[in-house]
């Protein structure tokens, strides 16, 4: 790698954005795909967890919620002694700049080192007019800059574009939405300066082959009832009818007793891509188990910024010819849980993911990945000793507790609530 000096850099964050989506055809990408050939591309990236305000809060700080203390959408805020993207950038000489929405409101303490915060309401996409805002700010913003871009635009509900609500652009309202999405991914490229790194990366995933099926709606809203109100285990029937139904829907992974995200840490709500592509940046592709804290070194890397290693839970994807699996911890914590209690986390490695509820008397999963590679048929209540590495691999400090974030009517307009 020969990275220019001070590079500009750009990260775009998709929320909801699935990595099979774009590695894989279900959605017609062609920007998309021609920055995967050109650039760095890791296909085995992991969310820290499957709802935004950590996902984020890991990407800014390249560390777990454990360091970073953003535990869910409603708790936190980022703590005060782990820098951010924008303070180690800004370090560096650079104007550091974000334009957000959805739950990023500044009383997560995400916008701490930006010299611009700039919140928009989920309806200013670029898919309306705001995309002239979009590419005027950025194509103004004074250089070297290191901006974070974090759009909507396929997160539920989802609004299929004109032109594009056809079968050629995917299957799904999703797909085809992603495929419009990334005609105007192109369209902010053409606008940046000349010398700018592009990173495209997902927060988390999203499960959407049934989304708007009323039988679907109504099991589930059952299920939500008795596992995440009664306290109930309900996993074995889920597993069953979720096995017997597989075929239904879009031909992607998928589960489907399944909606959204937030609430589980399969791969479909897990697995994100992450695409860098611009001066200095080869050609390459990382298969191996990657994380989302892996993502901030790189961007340091890439644009030649020193760090001390020892500020992060992950580590660079340079040389990516070098790279090999990386255990994968995450978390489902999102607010349809309704409660604490009903959090899990996990660890992905070496073809398994271990799953255990902290906060629940309910036997641990293991699942194979290999055999089971769609997560519908694990061994529960594993043997410990079958587990033990496994269970190494989670973080050693304490989740904590957190302080209440006060985004109640956010969260309410958005549909959270």
């Amino acid at each position: 790698m020969s990275a220019p000096d001070s590079p500009n850099v750009l990260v775009v964050c998709i929320d909801c954005l699935r990595e099979d989506h774009v590695s894989g055809p279900a959605a017609d990408t062609p920007f998309l795909d021609s920055l995967r050939e050109d650039g760095l591309a890791a296909t085995g990236m992991y969310a820290t967890a499957t709802t935004t305000s950590p996902c984020v809060a890991s990407l800014l700080t390249g560390t777990y919620a454990e360091r970073h203390e953003i535990l869910s959408l409603d708790v936190g805020p980022l703590a005060s002694d782990v820098p951010t993207f924008a303070e180690r950038f800004g370090a560096a000489g650079y104007h550091t700049e974000a334009l957000v929405t959805g739950p990023l409101v500044e009383a997560t303490g995400l916008q701490r080192g930006f010299d611009a915060y700039r919140y928009r309401e989920p309806d200013e996409s670029l898919f309306g007019p705001w995309r002239e805002t979009a590419a005027e700010r950025l194509a103004a913003l004074p250089e070297p800059f290191a901006a974070y871009l974090h759009l909507w635009e396929i997160h539920e509900d989802v609004s299929v574009p004109e032109g594009f609500d056809e079968p050629r652009y995917g299957e799904t309202r999703y797909a085809r939405a992603l495929s419009a999405l990334d005609r105007e991914l192109e369209a902010l490229a053409d606008a940046l300066p000349e010398g700018t790194l592009l990173a495209v990366h997902g927060d988390h995933g999203e499960s959407i082959t049934n989304r708007y099926s009323p039988v679907r709606l109504g099991l589930k809203s059952l299920r939500d009832a008795l596992k995440y109100y009664g306290g109930v285990d309900t996993r074995a029937r889920v597993r069953r009818l979720n096995r017997a139904l597989a075929d239904r829907g879009a031909d992607v992974p998928d589960h489907y007793l399944e909606n959204g995200h937030g609430e589980n840490v399969f791969d479909f709500a897990a697995n994100v891509p992450f695409v860098l592509s611009g001066p200095g940046v080869g050609s390459a592709t990382v298969d191996a188990t990657t994380r989302q804290v892996d993502v901030l070194p790189t961007l340091l890397d890439a644009a030649g910024v020193e760090y001390d290693t020892g500020t992060f839970d992950g580590e660079s994807l340079y040389p990516p010819g070098e790279i090999e699996d990386r255990p994968a911890y995450m978390r489902a914590c999102g607010a349809s849980l309704r409660k604490r209690a009903n959090w899990a986390r996990a660890v992905r490695a070496d073809g398994r993911k271990y799953v255990e509820y902290p906060d629940r008397e309910w036997p641990a999963e293991l699942y194979d990945l290999e055999s089971d590679p769609e997560e519908l048929d694990p061994t529960v209540d594993p043997d410990p000793d079958r587990t033990a590495p496994l269970r190494r691999a989670f973080p050693d400090e304490d989740l904590g507790e957190g302080d209440h974030i006060d985004v109640e009517e956010r969260l309410r307009l958005l549909g959270y609530r």
